[in-house]
């Protein structure tokens, strides 16, 4: 384990996280915002461990660009269920096995090298359990994994022409036409 996963693990323990299981990361307060980004590979695991299609478990990203005639948004999002995720289940995951990275580094988010922490009620327990290590060798992964992502996205989008008429995504696999 290097100086910096160290240092992370050290910044994460200070917060005593231990999930609570309350399903709050998972349901909507405000619109929006227990969106959860997945890629296509994080989906195709989901596909394997659920029996579901790509479909069922994700959709476009809603946040839309038109231009020239073009329609189109980068990633998806884990499909909803009224005002929560659709894998949760009395406060319980169904995926859990298979849960995106999001998902296993919550409340915790880099940004850059700077840990972002996210209000939970997990947060600041004398019976914390979590492994910091663990959430912080999570948290370099996910960071890694997403700009491996981002960088195949922006090739894509910078070598492959839009087609225009049809609503896309852009994803790390390519340009998928979807409908809906």
């Amino acid at each position: 384990m290097n100086t910096s996963t160290i240092s992370l693990a050290q910044k994460i323990l200070e917060n005593r996280f231990s999930c609570q299981c309350c399903g709050a990361c998972c349901t909507e307060y405000e619109p929006g915002s227990n969106r959860v980004m997945v890629s296509p590979e994080e989906i195709h695991r989901i596909m394997e461990g659920s029996g579901l299609s790509f479909e069922e478990i994700a959709e476009p990203y809603p946040e839309r660009i038109q231009e020239s005639g073009r329609d189109y948004t980068f990633g998806w999002v884990i499909r909803q269920k009224g005002n929560h995720c659709m894998f949760l289940s009395e406060s319980r995951c169904t995926i859990y096995q298979n849960r995106p990275w999001i998902c296993r580094t919550y409340p915790f988010m880099l940004d850059n090298d700077d840990l972002i922490v996210h209000p939970c009620s997990g947060l600041n327990r004398a019976d914390s359990i979590e492994d910091p290590k663990d959430i912080a060798l999570n948290l370099l992964k996910r960071q890694e994994f997403e700009h491996a992502d981002e960088d195949r996205i922006r090739n894509i989008f910078a070598t492959k022409t839009i087609p225009a008429g049809k609503p896309v995504v852009i994803d790390g696999e390519g340009i998928k036409e979807y409908h809906g």
